[in-house]
């Protein structure tokens, strides 16, 4: 595996790549890398002769002045581990000079769900992914569904700026019998509070199970699943609970298959977000596709 550690030094490594018209997969990230990236890499490594993985906090979906905590070294080493033939490391005097001056603007769904709660998340967190996927032009790259805003909104983006990258959706990771995602945010909290954290998907499947036996009155089920929800909670408390169309995450009044079921948790310090992106009727039926690990380390 090529450790390049700057866009510049990448660039040339790029051109050769793409001069040899094999498959190249990416994954961009933040650092920090666990078991969930694990997967997403693993995944683009056995779909395609290269494997592209980008490691940078990315400072304009993070709170003004927060520092990342992450191992480049331990990040490497997971990303060459899961199959990953280059990474590409940068610094905010690299990606974001005082001059920089683009975005990416999605309109009203760009303030809606995550972004409710911060509203530069989304737009942050496409302009970061779309600026990777410009950089390397790959020609798939893999966004978990643990962020289902993200994973849609860089598919549409790609989409309305006419880039020849395929985006290609890899299931959220959960750890079995919890439930709880596998997830950066949650890495530093001890198990009694990721049990709890786990009782949101319990929540989030109850709605999907109240709409699948014929509940079509989203503020009904809404009002179900939030008090289940809050009779579970004890650190936390609920921002919101939603369900909203796929495509501009507006509120829906009348539950019709697509749809998305999401949440919002805080402990005044920590925000979680979780949902259930129901595309098909098999995912009404049996919950959409999930990765469960019994061992939820960094590989």
């Amino acid at each position: 595996m090529l450790h390049v550690k700057s866009v510049e030094e990448a660039r040339p490594v790029l051109r050769e790549l793409w001069a040899t018209g094999k498959s190249i997969g990416s994954v961009h990230t933040l650092g920090a890398l666990h078991a969930a990236h694990a997967e997403v890499i693993k995944r683009s490594a056995a779909e395609n002769d290269q494997t592209i993985v980008t490691v940078y906090p990315n400072r304009i979906q993070l709170f003004p002045g927060s520092v990342y905590q992450y191992d480049l070294g331990a990040d490497l080493a997971l990303a060459e581990s899961c199959g990953a033939t280059v990474v590409i490391s940068s610094d905010d005097e690299e990606m974001y000079p005082p001059e920089y001056a683009t975005f990416i603007d999605q309109g009203q769904a760009h303030h809606r769900l995550n972004s409710s709660v911060f509203d530069f998340a989304s737009r942050g967190q496409v302009t970061g992914a779309i600026r990777w996927i410009s950089l390397c032009r790959p020609t798939v790259s893999y966004f978990g569904m643990k962020d289902i805003e993200q994973a849609l909104l860089v598919q549409r983006a790609v989409r309305d700026l006419l880039i020849d990258c395929e985006i290609r959706h890899v299931p959220c990771v959960r750890i079995a019998g919890t439930g709880v995602p596998v997830s950066s945010r949650l890495r530093f909290l001890p198990p009694e509070r990721l049990a709890e954290v786990g009782s949101i998907y319990t929540m989030l499947e109850a709605g999907r199970q109240m709409v699948r036996d014929g509940a079509h009155d989203a503020d009904a089920v809404i009002d179900r699943m939030r008090a289940m929800l809050d009779k579970s909670l004890s650190t936390f408390q609920v921002v919101y609970v939603t369900i909203v169309d796929v495509e501009q995450f507006a509120p829906l009044s009348r539950v019709e298959s697509p749809f998305i079921l999401h949440c919002a948790v805080t402990d005044g310090d920590l925000h979680h977000f979780d949902g259930l992106c129901i595309r098909t009727p098999e995912d009404l039926a049996n919950s959409p596709e999930m990765i469960w690990l019994h061992d939820a380390g960094r590989g």
